[in-house]
């Protein structure tokens, strides 16, 4: 099953159905926004195959500048996502939930930018390195724990370990 309550953290075993649900959503969004978007992928833990995650599939969306942002927007409410406001310079993000439970996170940024590269770049990280798949796995498990009722802290305490993976994936690039 996909969805969460808002602010709670609660992590399940992979879900090989996270995939499916993706490629569902990206075909109804492909054909709502295709003259707005360059690229959308599956990002998230949820689309790391054996990495446990939050049951909510997160969903990224390359644009090709900001001036489409209000056109997404618009089109994007009309088909049940919520905006919510977060403080990313070229970054918006949407919500969409069912049953008072969120199921879906749209990341909505400048296609092959910095904010996009890292998104990308840390998930292929991820997905190629059993040793850093295992330590954020141990790590989500430990903050789970800790911040069962605080999505904010658990995310905030995630940055160091995502901070680490996109260092040495540039200085292999280098």
């Amino acid at each position: 099953m996909v969805g969460l309550e808002r602010g709670v953290v609660k992590l399940e075993a992979y879900n090989y159905n996270w995939s499916t649900l993706f490629e569902k959503e990206r075909e109804m969004l492909s054909s709502q926004l295709k003259d707005l978007i360059i690229k959308i992928e599956h990002v998230g833990s949820t689309s790391i195959e054996g990495l446990t995650a939050k049951p909510i599939i997160d969903i990224a969306i390359g644009v090709s500048s900001l001036d489409k942002f209000i056109r997404i927007k618009e089109k994007v409410k009309g088909i049940g996502y919520v905006e919510i406001p977060v403080n990313i310079d070229g970054k918006l993000v949407f919500v969409k939930d069912k049953e008072n439970k969120i199921t879906h996170f749209l990341h909505v940024m400048i296609y092959n930018q910095k904010l996009w590269r890292d998104q990308i770049c840390f998930r292929d990280s991820l997905r190629s390195s059993p040793d850093a798949k295992l330590k954020y796995v141990k790590l989500k498990e430990e903050l789970a724990k800790k911040y069962p009722n605080d999505v904010i802290s658990y995310t905030n305490e995630k940055k160091r370990f995502v901070d680490s993976i996109l260092k040495k994936a540039r200085n292999r690039n280098i």
